[in-house]
């Protein structure tokens, strides 16, 4: 299975059920993708219209704990930028998270693209709203705090995969804007919606693949319809496979083509389970998914539905940036998910969150974790720590039904 960007093997003569969905798609080519977003773009005109009638143009892209497969056709989409005379710029959706290094940028962009192109970069810091513009607020008071670069260009291209998130449904392009290059403050009161602050747990309706009546979806295109007047999208949402390559795209209206790609994702990834499982083993599917834990989690967020109550989960994550940040570390100071409740709704933090969603998992199951993190964080967080595969064998022998997720980030569970 992957752990970050090696390959772990176990070995074990015990029966398992492996879990997957094989992505049998052809690889699209930069001339296939072009193809298919001038041709059958959704409630759009084609990329090359767009960029015909544009004057200037801003490139969204994830920051490096997301794939996106731009690597495989950014320089053919800046070439057609130039072609027909117009400037353009690029900037990352980092959301709240940490700075890119130069080279985490050139990996995003390629080698060739960064050296030719670094003067084009606009840098987004969620805390710098000197740098930003305010359209306006959301009904649940979410405020519309953009970084400047949105104002300054009328044409935004949003680049991203689209994926399983835990609470917001699905990532993709609409996500690069709100929390991408939106304030903190923005960010923060988007995500708490999370959250049912009457019961005092997750919000039903903010959960893996729905959609429908997910407050945070919701919001997250109430507030781009608050910013979208006088600027031009085109969304490309693409479809990768465990290798990061891309077999599918979406491209056009924001919202239509995000839906077009979910609706592809959940066919190419859909695997029905008819029971639970005593003990499911399972990896993120390697790096950047597991470059931490606040990223990590939500692949054992995916596994939690197919596991029995009391059931063990044997996690492989390597964490190699640690926790993430110090907001989510610090809040598994409180040692239970009560304790962490009457923190969390009384001064909500975005990854205290994260915190008490993982926390939630690993009071619910027997947890273990095969890690770069030490014994005690893996302990602090509700984890007991596998220092060895090993231990694996020991632990298959404790049940009887038993499933393996080699890719827990590219698989839906139905009926789960």
């Amino acid at each position: 299975m992957k752990y970050g960007k090696e390959t772990i093997f176990f070995n074990s003569d015990r029966n398992i059920e492996t879990l997957d969905r094989d992505f049998n798609e052809p690889v699209l080519t930069s001339r296939d993708i072009f193809y298919k977003i001038n041709s059958n773009p959704h409630y759009s005109e084609g990329i090359d219209e767009i960029l015909q009638k544009a004057s200037s143009v801003l490139i969204i892209l994830p920051d490096i704990t997301r794939k996106s497969g731009a690597c495989f056709f950014l320089k053919e989409l800046i070439d057609r930028i130039e072609s027909y005379g117009k400037t353009f710029s690029f900037i990352f959706a980092v959301g709240t998270h940490r700075p890119l290094t130069v080279d985490e940028k050139r990996e995003i962009l390629t080698d060739e693209v960064y050296e030719k192109y670094s003067q084009h970069i606009i840098n987004h810091d969620p805390d710098d709203t000197e740098s930003m513009t305010y359209y306006g607020k959301t009904k649940h008071t979410t405020p519309v705090l953009l970084n400047n670069a949105y104002f300054d260009h009328d044409t935004i291209i949003p680049i991203a995969s689209v994926s399983y998130h835990y609470f917001a449904g699905f990532g993709g392009a609409r996500k690069m804007i709100l929390p991408g290059i939106a304030s903190r403050k923005s960010a923060m009161n988007n995500h708490k919606l999370a959250l049912d602050e009457r019961a005092k747990k997750r919000h039903p309706y903010a959960c893996t693949g729905n959609l429908k009546q997910n407050p945070v979806h919701d919001d997250i295109v109430e507030a781009v319809m608050i910013a979208r007047a006088g600027k031009n999208f085109f969304a490309i949402n693409t479809i990768l496979n465990e290798n990061g390559e891309i077999v599918d795209v979406e491209g056009g209206d924001l919202f239509i083509s995000h839906i077009k790609a979910c609706e592809r994702l959940k066919e190419l990834t859909k695997v029905e389970v008819s029971d639970k499982y005593d003990i499911v083993i399972c990896s993120c599917g390697g790096f950047p998914k597991d470059i931490n834990m606040i990223q990590a989690q939500k692949s054992i967020d995916r596994v939690k539905s197919i596991v029995r109550d009391g059931g063990k989960i044997i996690f492989f994550a390597e964490c190699k940036d640690g926790y993430g940040n110090e907001t989510f570390e610090n809040f598994f100071d409180y040692s239970s998910t009560s304790e962490m409740a009457e923190k969390l709704f009384d001064e909500y933090r975005i990854n205290r969150q994260t915190a008490f969603n993982l926390r939630n998992i690993t009071e619910h199951f027997d947890c273990y974790l095969y890690s770069r993190l030490d014994y005690e964080d893996c302990k602090r967080m509700g984890f007991r720590k596998i220092n060895d595969t090993g231990k694996i064998n020991e632990l298959l022998k404790e049940g009887e039904k038993r499933a393996f997720v080699p890719n827990a980030s590219l698989v839906y569970f139905e009926n789960g």
